[in-house]
Formats: C-alpha cells, sequence, structure tokens
C-alpha cells in the first residue's frame, strides 16, 4: 500500500465486507480457526473483517479513534490469514484485510494512540529514525568469492543473536554447496518491514527515501531471504512505497536449498528422526512457499508429521514480525501452537523464520528449547 494512502482512496475497500466470519478461519472442509485475536475475544471487533469495519466507520466519520481500538488493532498479530477473504481484494487498490489493519495502525499512531509496550519504541525511532535493533555481521569465509557474484544473500539487522547463528548456518551451506553469494546488509539497520507493520510510515518513509540508492545495488540480482517478513516487504511493499522498483527477484532460503538437494549438491547424513513443520504466516500465506521446506526435509530423509494446521492454514506463532506489543497474548498464542506441536508425538519442531523460532523457544522450559530449530540450522548439521 503507498504510504499516502487516504481513508477516502479505502472507502469502496472497507465497504464491501460482508461481516461473514471468512477471516477468523480456515479453508473448507475443516475450518480450523486461524485469527487469533478472534479466538481469545470471541466478537467479531476482534477479527481482520472486524477491524476492516472500524475503518470504514472512520472513514464515513462515525466514530474516532479509541483506546479500545488501538488494543484490537495491536494485538493482531498481521498472520495474514484473513487474506484469505475473496472479497475485500477485489477494487483498487487491491488490498487485502491486513493491508487495512496496517493502514488503521498508522491512523491511530497519528492521533497519538500507542500501546505501552511500543511507545519507548516509537521514540527511539522517531529519534534514530528505523528500528532499533542487533547489527549481524555473519563471517564469509575467504574462500568464498563474492565478487562480482550475481546471488546476494540479505541480512536483516533487526534480529537477536539466535538470528545471528541462522546467518552463519546459511553461509555455512553456500559453502557447502559452492555457491559464491554477496552478503548485503543495511549497516545494522532494518529492511523497514517493522515499521511498516507498526504504522511508523512518516519514519519508514524517510528511511526508504535515505536509502534509495543503496537498495539500487540489488539491480540484476537474485536476493536470497532468511527472513520471510523481510522478503514479503521488499518484493510485494518496497515497489509501492519507493519512487524506483527494487528490480531484483527475491527467493527464500528454503527454495534455494530445495534446488541444492535436487541438484546433488546437498548430502544429507544418515541420521532419521520424526519431525513436524511450522509454517511461518508470511513464507505461507504472505508468498506461497509451502512445499519447499518441506522438500527439504524430505530430502534429508526425515519423517515428517503434519499438524492438524498447516500451509495456507497455518496457526501463527504469535510473535508479529518480532514486535510483540502485547506479550503476554503472543506467548498465549505460540503456546497453543506448542500443544499442537506435541500433539504429532514428532521429536523436533522446525520453521523457516527466525521469529518463529525464537518466539516457540521462549514459551518452553530451558531444557526442552533444542526441540525447536529453524530450517537453515537443521539442515547445516544433517548434512555433510
Amino acid at each position: 500500500m503507498k504510504l499516502d494512502t487516504t481513508l477516502g482512496d479505502l472507502e469502496r475497500t472497507v465497504s464491501l465486507c460482508l461481516r461473514d466470519g471468512m477471516c477468523t478461519y480456515g479453508e473448507w472442509p475443516e475450518c480450523h480457526p486461524l485469527c487469533s485475536i478472534y479466538s481469545r475475544h470471541r466478537v467479531y471487533t476482534a477479527s481482520g473483517g472486524g477491524l476492516v469495519y472500524l475503518v470504514r466507520a472512520l472513514a464515513e466519520n462515525r466514530i474516532d479513534c479509541t483506546p479500545t481500538m488501538m488494543d484490537f488493532a495491536y494485538q493482531c498479530p498481521l498472520c495474514e490469514a484473513c487474506d484469505m477473504c475473496q472479497i475485500i481484494p477485489v477494487p483498487s487498490p487491491h488490498v487485502g484485510p491486513s493491508e487495512v489493519i496496517r493502514f488503521l495502525r498508522h491512523n491511530l499512531v497519528k492521533e497519538g494512540f500507542l500501546p505501552e509496550g511500543i511507545k519507548d519504541l516509537y521514540r527511539k525511532v522517531q529519534r534514530d529514525g528505523d528500528y532499533p535493533g542487533k547489527r549481524l555481521d555473519p563471517a564469509v569465509p575467504g574462500d568464498i568469492d563474492v565478487e562480482g557474484a550475481e546471488t546476494v544473500l540479505f541480512v536483516e539487522g533487526l534480529h537477536s543473536e539466535s538470528g545471528q547463528g541462522i546467518y552463519e548456518s546459511a553461509i555455512s551451506l553456500l559453502k557447502k554447496i559452492g555457491k559464491s553469494v554477496a552478503v548485503f546488509d543495511l549497516d545494522g539497520g532494518s529492511c523497514g518491514a517493522g515499521l511498516y507493520d507498526l504504522g511508523f510510515w512518516d519514519a519508514l518513509k524517510t528511511l526508504v527515501d535515505d536509502r534509495e540508492s543503496r537498495m539500487e545495488k540489488l539491480a540484476g540480482k537474485e536476493v536470497l531471504f532468511v527472513d520471510p517478513h523481510c522478503q514479503a516487504f521488499l518484493m510485494k511493499r518496497y515497489p509501492e512505497i519507493a519512487s524506483k522498483s527494487l528490480r531484483a527477484t527475491g527467493s527464500h532460503f528454503s527454495e534455494f536449498l530445495a534446488d541444492a538437494f535436487e541438484e546433488g549438491k546437498l548430502r544429507p547424513k544418515s541420521e532419521t528422526m520424526s519431525v513436524s513443520y511450522h509454517d511461518p504466516c508470511r513464507l505461507s500465506r504472505g508468498l506461497g512457499i509451502e512445499d519447499a521446506p518441506r522438500r527439504v526435509i524430505t530430502s534429508l530423509g526425515m519423517q515428517l508429521i503434519e499438524m492438524k494446521r498447516n500451509r495456507a492454514n497455518t496457526c501463527c506463532c504469535g510473535a508479529g514480525g518480532g514486535i510483540r506489543p502485547f506479550p503476554d497474548f503472543s506467548d498465549s498464542v505460540a503456546s497453543e501452537r506448542i500443544k499442537e506441536f506435541e500433539e504429532t508425538k514428532a521429536e523436533l519442531l522446525i520453521t523457516a523464520c527466525p521469529y518463529c523460532k525464537e518466539q516457540f523457544q521462549r514459551v518452553l522450559p530451558p531444557e526442552e528449547r533444542a526441540r525447536v530449530k529453524d530450517l537453515i540450522e537443521f539442515v547445516e548439521e544433517q548434512t555433510e
């Protein structure tokens, strides 16, 4: 969505909601509950469609922004389950309910309505012009030739030490495969996805403008992403926000690994175990990447046991891109998913998003956290 979108621009879009509740549950015939805020509150306002209706009421000058509206809008982890609605995205500007929720957050920010959990973050963003994060600097072995590489590994600087380990595993796998890949980062800064999701659009516009020349270096490159939130933002939203298109192609690292196995460039060890795979919301619903991680797991010779909610019907981990304005709510969502994993009796829970891994480990006892692994780390451990 363009950052200068107005309530008037969305008036036709938000008027189409039929209040049929399809934004709260998954595909037929299972119809699993998917919307985490609706599952908790059981009122329509706390759902994708309900938040769309609030934007409609704002557009028609029937209500003003309120703290209750803020609570619902920021509890939503933007899992994009509501984007499976086949009605709302029809008219121009072709935005789904989750984009309308981001727009609602932007309006709440302008009116000064911010949850306590992100007020300090907002002040830091206003001061520094970027989402504060930890600088990640995965070491590139000297025998990997990155000069003139047509493939670039994009390092998102928003992650914790856990994210550092995932990127280091990615570098190790590149060496095993024999792929020369340049590493691209933003000097520890974020790609802007967090600012977009939070509604901090004024800061995001400044960030994108300041980095435009830097991002131009990706033109003509194949960009590999570890973080699906970053990939979805740069590949799908950045062209709407920046004055110039990114002019690059993007792939998730799981797709790269799946191809490497099929081409015989990775050899699995002989160890076999049972694993369950958690589809990250932004990877499955946002980017439509569901088969590649499963191809990787089966290429390793592992027994894959699916959870009852999977693929486009996946259940959110609750991390909301690592933002967590309401930590207790986020942890309760993650705990629900862990229970679903336990029902499979699988030995390990594999995911393909740094935020999902961190969120699941956060709600597990310390002695059980090793049962959750990122796909990239798992492949690095299980290949020669």
